[in-house]
């Protein structure tokens, strides 16, 4: 391979190594005969280029289908298009106009071998080979023992066979298992680290370690960071610089320490990570790790099937696992424990972290060789890890593209400058200017509403009624009995008539003073301070905090004695719950209010049976306040005339039992990474019964299971534990579902309700809606604000930099250049996802959200560009190219594959407005529900989603939409008997309705299992045999997808990755479906973003394009290139979505879009090239 000769050829057209003989369909626009349906004919060809196929969609340009593909194909049969014709028709799709796109002239790079995936398994094999013989190296190598002894110097120490230390500038081999340890306490400096290579073990200390000084600069530059390319006194030229592989658990961490790594040019060296192998190999889902954790605590029921007759678990107590065999083929991430499952023996001591967490440079110190061990002692589990990792991984992940994609993911790099500290400056200094004014907003909301005590006032308000009203008294000491002397010149005022106060003489002027009454004057004045100086032995000892207050004011009031004290409630927060209810926050027109058993609610007044045995003018609470109810009733109905909205009568309001509301919601099981788990329900059938019958029902009404309720408002309640007369609790809706409480209205999950009004400040005042748009303006900020600042910048001197960038014009001398490497985990996920807490989480920027402009603070150092893509639709696509095959073998033969081709926005045939016009919702909503539906979740989690959205559907009207939309999307789930159950229905003499292919629906099903089990004493009977959705858009893709996640051995049908052992039929039977069948679409779209990565490392290498990649965020890719290449690297971008496109259609056994399958698919025109960005 190493030998293999890779030439250049731009001028001629070349296509594969063998190409096919011609064929009339790979080459001709004229369709296959459909049925004669009146419908219109494919539109025509300009100049026979343009391509269509039997269903009117557009294909590649003959050009460019012979380059990729030969001149031979068969054509799809007759019988396959009729299906296909009918199946369009049958959801409205058929006939519909398309718009021809413009036909693409394009010379293409020669490909090697006779197929695109020939070619791609080539093109991996030489970017990964490298690397694999130096991982090759280190699992053939007998390595030295572990020195007893560590150098205490500066830099790098090699240690030889008998422990001898000796000074080296940089390691030699090719290879290294390496961690870094860093004090935490002194910063993100690197401390010390540990590496071994096949010959020798290494050791680096840094400058701050061994050499004791007052202070260091927090600013990092790269003589702070390991060297490992290049010694710090120069090196070879950078074209030099030989490929080297770095082993390490979670080596993302490590490589942020690297020197050579923030150089803008790139270097030669990747890192592979044991973690994101592990993922890849016996990861763990999201929920399948909390059963882990559990079950390692001892807090999980016994490991085996729950037996006929016991009682059910509670959603309390976790969902039943009839299967727990996957728990000793997985782990968690952490090293130690993932050494316990490759490795085993004695567990990793991990005790000696704790000093590079909590401790002080001065620890390290006088804990060095011990920290030292501790460190090897890491590095060498993860040898030992990685020594049974690697064939795993391979076996398990043949593909060269998977391991050379995974190699390309793991040398992120963003390009930052001056501009990133200025950012982060004044998105701060703007963060806290709002905090001090949204300080100074709730605070005179708080001192306003101190002013209701006068009068009483508190009692009619609808927030502040249930406060903490009492006052503190004034206390003083007893007043000693000492008989004092009047002054004789002191003279009394009269009570009375005139002189007396209140005197209407008093308001006219009596003219300048007379020296007598100056002198009275002042006698008097002195003898009231002499009386006033003689209080102060009144005082008690201790000052009192506020007397005068009510008591909540006083608890937001600092004391006199704090050394933080300042006047005024200065320690009112968002966080108190008072908060709110100073803000005056309403939910659709009703007020808020807190209990302390089901968190935040409101109320919504009308209620009359709690008013029997109270006074008719106020109604008392348990705690003996008043509940202004009437002031309420008047809010809401200022509210609706507010919105237009006729209000109810509340006076009258009905209290008929047919409007009871019945929480359901604990017979779903727990929630699945996206969606809730997908009940097979012919399968747990008598264990819901068994559910429903045991819940018992919900408390609508004090001390019984029936009571009222409004007959004008649906929402998460009535809550009628919480017993407040005149009106009914509801709970504020919860994104994790109703049984959840809401413990902070102002929670970013709030923040849409802010936005449409929903949730609101009442009236009274600008400081309320001020305060809550303030909230709304730093959410973004007060969330993200520790991971951005705390990001690793490492700024670059003038050497450092190429001379494209010091030679450029735009080149500032007094500017900072620099680059973050976002720690991002490769395959991070059971999908093999790319995780990052930062980067890859990042929302677009909005003018209302400080800091949420931060992706676009990643600048190019001049001289250079930033150059990227976004792929749009990738797991829709990916998943209606499965559907497609699975059909009918051509694109667009199912309605989802129609939809996500030819669909238009501005039609309304998009899949999005599709859905949307189902069932009744905004297109932005319908997207969440489309993708959450490709990913596994189930119908209770569009349930949950869409009361969510909408908090004013009902659970059963929110239920009606999920079922309908479902009906239309995924279709209804039909079975064919086995023979058992064949026997059975004949037996049985029961009536059962059959479609012409003989499946029967789920209400037949139900009917069978239950008369068989009711006349064999309640035997389990095995009664199906298959299963399947019919009906819908996308029922075809779901059995696909459900076929591959249910098979023997599921893997990608593209790069033949398998499925983590910890997800395996064979180790969980017919559990986890959800994050299963997620799989299928995500790691699919992995194997896409892997596939990408290697042909753009490809042609940067063949068409000499300075650039070097970026980062990849879901469907997104960035890449860094030199201004001269922009032009030539964005052809490159496009080139490549069109080769890895047909090479995910083709899949990795040939002409099939999975192995074993056979079928056959051409790609449409219309996916093949990026929109421009917008």
């Amino acid at each position: 391979m190493s030998r293999l000769l890779w030439k250049k050829v731009a001028s001629a057209a070349v296509g594969p190594g063998s190409v096919p003989a011609p064929g009339r369909w790979a080459s001709s626009s004229a369709p296959v005969p459909v049925p004669s349906d009146g419908q219109p004919p494919p539109p025509s060809s300009e100049g026979g280029q343009l391509r269509h196929n039997a269903l009117h969609i557009q294909m590649l340009s003959r050009g460019l289908h012979e380059q990729i593909f030969g001149r031979g194909a068969e054509p799809p049969g007759e019988a396959a298009v009729r299906r296909s014709v009918e199946h369009l028709q049958k959801h409205g799709l058929w006939g519909q106009p398309a718009a021809p796109l413009p036909d693409v002239e394009l010379r293409l790079p020669p490909l090697y071998g006779g197929s695109l995936d020939q070619h791609f398994r080539l093109l991996a094999q030489k970017q990964s080979l490298p690397y694999l013989e130096a991982a090759n190296s280190l699992l053939q190598a007998q390595l030295p023992p572990r020195p007893l002894s560590w150098a205490w110097a500066e830099g790098w120490t090699r240690y030889g066979p008998e422990g001898e230390a000796e000074p080296v500038a940089i390691p030699e081999e090719r290879a290294l298992v390496f961690d870094v340890e860093v004090c935490l306490a002194e910063g993100t400096c690197p401390t010390l680290a540990v590496a071994i290579s096949p010959s020798a073990w290494y050791s680096w200390c840094s400058r701050r370690l061994v050499e004791e000084r007052y202070s260091w600069t927090s600013q990092l530059s790269p003589a702070d960071l390991i060297p490992l390319e290049v010694p710090a006194g120069g090196g070879p030229p950078q074209r030099d610089w030989q490929e080297q592989l770095v082993v390490g658990h979670n080596v993302c961490f490590d490589r942020a320490h690297i020197r050579e790594q923030y150089l803008i040019q790139g270097s030669r060296m990747r890192f592979l990570d044991t973690m994101s192998m592990h993922m890849a190999i016996s990861g763990l889902s999201s929920f399948q790790r909390s059963l882990w954790i559990a079950a390692k605590q001892g807090k999980h029921k016994a490991r085996h099937p729950t037996q006929r007759g016991q009682k059910p678990q509670s959603k309390a107590s976790g969902p039943a696992i009839s299967s727990w065999d996957w728990l000793d083929i997985s782990s968690v991430n952490n090293l130690a424990d993932v050494h316990s499952l490759y490795v085993g023996g004695p567990a990793l001591e991990k005790e000696p972290r704790e000093l590079f967490v909590k401790g002080s440079m001065k620890d390290i110190r006088e804990n060095f060789q011990d920290l030292m061990q501790y460190c090897a002692q890491d590095v060498w589990a993860t040898y030992e890890i990685f020594q049974q990792q690697l064939p795993l991984f391979l076996e398990r992940c043949p593909h060269p593209v998977t391991l050379a994609g995974m190699l390309e993911m793991g040398v992120s790099y963003l390009p930052v400058n001056q501009n990133w500290e200025r950012y982060l400056a004044e998105a701060q200094s703007t963060y806290e200017e709002l905090q001090r004014e949204m300080k100074k907003s709730l605070m005179d909301l708080a001192n306003d509403a101190c002013q209701l005590l006068s009068g009483e006032r508190y009692k009619e308000d609808p927030w502040l009624w249930d406060l903490e009203w009492d006052l503190q008294e004034f206390k003083q000491k007893k007043a000693k009995k000492v008989k004092r002397k009047e002054p004789a010149t002191a003279s009394k005022l009269p009570i009375e008539g005139a002189g007396a106060p209140g005197d209407p003489k008093d308001q006219e002027d009596p003219g300048p003073p007379s020296e007598e009454e100056e002198f009275q004057r002042d006698v008097t004045a002195r003898a009231c301070l002499e009386q006033l100086k003689g209080t102060t032995e009144l005082l008690p000892k201790r000052p009192q905090h506020l007397p005068g207050h009510p008591g909540w004011y006083r608890k937001l009031c600092p004391r006199l004695d704090d050394p933080a004290w300042t006047p005024g409630p200065s320690l009112l927060s968002l966080q108190m719950r008072v908060t709110p209810k100073l803000m005056a926050l309403t939910w659709d027109g009703f007020p808020l209010h807190y209990s302390e058993q089901h968190g935040w609610g409101y109320l919504v007044p009308g209620r009359r049976d709690n008013l029997a045995d109270v006074p008719a003018d106020a109604a008392l609470a348990s705690a003996g306040v008043a509940c202004p109810y009437r002031a309420i009733e008047s809010l809401y109905r200022k509210h609706c005339l507010e919105q237009g909205k006729q209000h109810p009568e509340l006076q009258e309001a009905g209290l008929s039992e047919e409007f009871l509301l019945t929480d359901s919601s604990a017979m779903w099981q727990t929630v699945e990474e996206l969606g809730c788990l997908e009940v097979e329900a012919e399968a747990k059938t008598e264990y819901f019964r068994a559910v429903v019958s045991s819940q018992p029902p919900a408390l609508t009404a004090a001390g019984g299971p029936k009571g009222s309720q409004p007959a004008y408002h649906h929402g998460n309640g009535p809550y009628n534990d919480v017993d407040i007369p005149g009106c009914w609790f509801f709970k504020l809706p919860h994104k994790d579902g109703n049984s959840c409480n809401v413990g902070s209205p102002f929670a970013k999950d709030f923040l849409p309700k802010m936005e449409d009004g929903t949730l609101q400040a009442g009236p009274g005042g600008a400081s309320g809606p001020r305060a809550l748009e303030i909230n709304k303006m730093i959410s973004f900020w007060r969330n993200a604000h520790k991971r951005i600042s705390s990001q690793m910048v490492v700024w670059l001197p003038r050497s450092a930099l190429p001379r494209a960038v010091t030679r450029h014009p735009d080149y500032d001398e007094e500017g900072r250049y620099g680059a973050i490497l976002p720690q991002v985990v490769t395959a991070g996920t059971i999908t093999r996802r790319a995780v990052e807490p930062t980067w890859l989480t990042a929302s677009n920027a909005r003018p209302d959200r400080v800091g949420s402009e931060m992706k676009a603070m990643v600048q190019a150092p001049p001289g250079y560009v930033l150059v990227g893509a976004d792929v749009d639709s990738q797991e829709l696509w990916i998943a209606a190219v499965l559907g497609d095959a699975h059909f009918a073998g051509m694109h667009g033969c199912t309605a989802f594959g129609w939809m996500t081709l030819q669909g238009r926005k501005s039609r309304g045939t998009d899949l999005h407005s599709k859905t949307a016009a189902t069932v009744g919702i905004s297109r932005e909503h319908a997207k969440i529900f489309n993708y959450g539906r490709i990913y596994g979740a189930g119908q209770p989690f569009a349930e949950r989603l869409l009361m969510q959205f909408n908090h004013r559907l009902t659970r059963q009207e929110a239920a009606e939409k999920a079922q309908q939309m479902y009906a239309v999307t995924k279709g209804l789930r039909r079975y064919r008997l086995s023979d058992e159950g064949e026997w059975l229905v004949r037996e049985l003499d029961l009536p059962v309705d059959r479609t012409e292919d003989g499946w029967v629906s789920l209400q037949d099903l139900r009917k069978i299992q239950r008369e068989a089990s009711r006349k064999s004493n309640w035997k389990k009977w095995e009664v199906v045999a298959e299963r399947a959705w019919m009906g819908g858009t996308e029922s075809e893709m779901f059995n696909k997808l459900e076929s591959i996640a249910t098979s023997d051995t599921p893997c990608t049908p593209v790069l033949g990755c398998r499925i983590s052992r910890a997800l395996e039929p064979s180790a969980v039977q017919g559990e986890f479906m959800t994050s299963r069948v997620n799989w299928v679409v995500q790691s699919s779209a992995v194997d896409y973003l892997h596939l990408m990565l290697v042909a753009m490392k490809w042609l940067f290498e063949e068409f000499a394009i300075d650039g070097r990649f970026c980062i990849s965020i879901h469907d997104e890719v960035r890449y860094l290139v030199r201004e001269e290449d922009r032009y030539r690297a964005a052809l490159a971008l496009q080139i490549t979505n069109l080769l890895t496109r047909y090479a995910g259609a083709r899949g990795r056994s040939g002409p099939a879009i999975c192995s074993g399958v056979g079928l056959w698919i051409r790609l449409s025109m219309i996916c093949e090239f990026l929109s421009p960005r917008k």
